[in-house]
C-alpha cells in the first residue's frame, strides 16, 4: 500500500514539472488517472479480504478455545525464568572429559567459565526476594507469545483497517459496506475506537455532497450512524451530530429505499437521549411534520408516532400545539446550518391540522390523538411498528379492514336465515375504489354546483 501511494505521489510530482509541455501533460494526466483507479482497487481488495475477518477474540479464553489452528502451539513452561534455561545446551560436541575442547582452544584466554559463572550467580540473587528471608514463594509468569496476546489480534486488525482507509479513490460501493460493517464488527473490537471518528466525518461531507447537497445518500447516513455508536458507547463528543441529522432531513429521504436504516437511527437519536434541548426536539418536530404533508402515508405513520412521543418525553414542547392566537405567519427557518436559528418553539404545529384531513383515515386519526394522550394509561407508540410500514403493507391492512367490515355489516338479527345474510354480506360494508376513475366534474352528481364546472370543457394539455 505504501508503495502505491509512493508511485501515485511520484507521477503527480512528475506531471506538475512537465506543465509547459502539453503533450506530456496530457500524457500525465492519463498516467495519474490510471494510478488512481489500481490505488482504489488495491484498496476495495484489502477492505474486501478485512470484512472476511469477522472474529477477532477479545479475552484469552476466545483465543485458546476458538482459535482453530492446524498445528497447535507449544505449551510453556509455567515458570517463565526457567522456561529458556542457558544451561540446557548441546553437549554433544564435547568430548567426555573436555580434552577436545582444551586443545581447541590453547593459547586463548579462558573467559568462557567466567560468564557461566557470573550467570549463575545472578540467577541464584533473582531467585531471592528481598525482605523475605527466603521463604515467600515467588509469582510464576508465563511468557506468552506475541500472536498468543488477545491485544495484539485487536491492535494489528485496528491498525490494518486505519492503514487501508488513508487509501483514496475508494470506491462508493465499497465504502457504504465498509462503514456499515465498521459500526457492527470493528468498533467494539478495537482498543482505540475514537480514532475511526475521522473517517466517519470524511465520509458524511463527502456522501452528503456526492448525494445532492441535503438529500442523504446511504453514506452518510451510515457515517452518521458509526458517529452516533461511537458517541453512546465511547464517549465521543460530536456537537455537531444533531445539524448534520437536520441537515438529512428532507422529502425525498421517506421514499428511498434505505429509509428504515434513517428512521431507525432518527427515533433511537431523538428518543435515547433526555437532556436535549428544548429547540432541538422543536425544530425536529416542525421539519417532520412539513415533510409528513408532502411524503407518503407510511412515512406520516412514523412522523406522527415520532412528534407524539417527542412531545410526551420533553414537556418544554407543548408550548408548539397549546399556543392560542392567530398567527398569520409562521416564523420557522427551516432551512438553517444551527437549530438555535430555527425558531421552532416562537411557531406552533399548524401541520396536525391539516394532517387531520389526510385522505388515509389511519393518518388523520393519529393526527388527532397527537398532543392529547394521558401519560398514565396511554403507553408509547412503538416505534418498530411505524418502520415497516410500506405501500404494500397498508393496501394489505386495508383489504383485511374491508373484509372485516363487510362480515360484522352482513351478520344481521338472529332469526334471520343464511339467505338474508348471503345478501347483507353482499351489500354491506363502505366500498373503497381500487382504480382510478376520470372525474367527469369538480362537483359530485348530486351537488347544487355539479353542472356549473366540467372537466370536457377546460382545455386539456398532454
Amino acid at each position: 500500500l505504501d508503495q502505491a501511494q509512493k508511485r501515485l505521489v511520484s507521477k503527480r510530482t512528475k506531471n506538475e514539472g512537465d506543465e509547459d509541455r502539453k503533450p506530456s501533460r496530457d500524457g500525465g494526466d492519463d498516467s495519474i488517472a490510471k494510478a488512481e483507479t489500481n490505488v482504489g482497487i488495491v484498496a476495495e481488495n484489502m477492505c474486501r479480504l478485512l470484512m472476511m475477518m469477522d472474529y477477532v477474540p477479545k479475552t484469552q479464553d476466545d483465543l485458546i478455545d476458538d482459535a482453530g489452528f492446524l498445528y497447535p502451539p507449544p505449551i510453556l513452561s509455567g515458570n517463565g525464568d526457567e522456561a529458556f534455561d542457558d544451561d540446557d545446551v548441546d553437549d554433544g560436541a564435547m568430548g567426555a572429559d573436555g580434552s577436545e575442547d582444551d586443545d581447541d582452544s590453547e593459547g586463548a584466554p579462558d573467559s568462557s567459565s567466567d560468564e557461566e559463572e557470573a550467570i549463575t550467580a545472578t540467577k541464584k540473587r533473582k531467585k531471592q526476594t528481598p525482605g523475605s528471608g527466603g521463604n515467600s514463594k515467588r509469582h510464576k509468569r508465563t511468557k506468552l507469545i506475541a500472536w498468543q496476546q488477545p491485544y495484539k489480534h485487536r491492535h494489528a486488525h485496528q491498525e490494518a483497517w486505519l492503514s487501508v482507509l488513508r487509501l483514496p479513490n475508494l470506491p462508493a460501493r465499497t465504502q457504504k459496506l465498509v462503514l456499515q460493517h465498521l459500526s457492527e464488527y470493528v468498533l467494539n473490537v478495537c482498543p482505540s475506537p475514537l480514532r475511526f471518528a475521522e473517517y466517519f466525518t470524511r465520509s458524511f461531507r463527502g456522501g452528503s455532497t456526492s448525494a445532492g447537497g441535503n438529500s442523504g445518500g446511504l453514506a452518510a447516513i451510515l457515517s452518521l450512524h458509526g458517529l452516533f455508536v461511537l458517541m453512546l458507547d465511547h464517549q465521543l463528543e460530536y456537537p455537531q451530530f444533531y445539524n448534520s441529522l437536520y441537515a438529512l432531513l428532507h422529502p425525498r429521504i421517506l421514499y428511498t429505499k434505505h429509509r428504515s436504516r434513517f428512521l431507525r437511527l432518527l427515533s433511537k437519536a431523538l428518543l435515547s437521549n433526555s437532556m436535549l434541548p428544548a429547540y432541538v426536539v422543536g425544530s425536529f418536530c416542525k421539519k417532520l411534520c412539513r415533510l409528513a404533508l408532502s411524503g407518503p402515508p407510511s412515512g406520516g405513520l412514523f412522523v406522527l408516532a415520532l412528534v407524539g412521543n417527542l412531545l410526551r418525553k420533553y414537556g418544554e414542547c407543548a408550548c408548539l400545539i397549546h399556543r392560542r392566537g392567530v398567527i398569520t405567519e409562521d416564523v420557522f427557518v427551516e432551512q438553517v446550518d444551527d437549530l438555535v436559528k430555527s425558531r421552532a418553539l416562537e411557531s406552533s404545529l399548524w401541520e396536525l391540522t391539516a394532517l387531520e384531513k389526510h385522505y388515509h383515515h389511519a393518518i388523520s386519526t393519529l393526527a388527532k390523538s397527537v398532543g392529547t394522550e394521558d401519560d398514565k394509561t396511554t403507553p408509547m407508540h412503538d416505534m418498530e411498528d411505524f418502520m415497516a410500514h410500506t405501500y404494500k403493507s397498508l393496501f394489505e391492512q386495508e383489504k383485511k379492514r374491508l373484509g372485516s367490515d363487510v362480515s360484522v355489516g352482513g351478520g344481521g338479527g338472529v332469526g334471520n336465515d343464511s339467505k338474508g345474510q348471503k345478501k347483507k354480506r353482499k351489500g354491506g360494508g363502505t366500498r373503497v375504489s381500487l382504480t382510478f376513475v376520470e372525474p367527469e366534474g369538480l362537483f359530485t352528481k348530486n351537488d347544487v354546483f355539479a353542472d356549473s364546472f366540467q372537466c370536457s370543457a377546460l382545455n386539456r394539455v398532454d
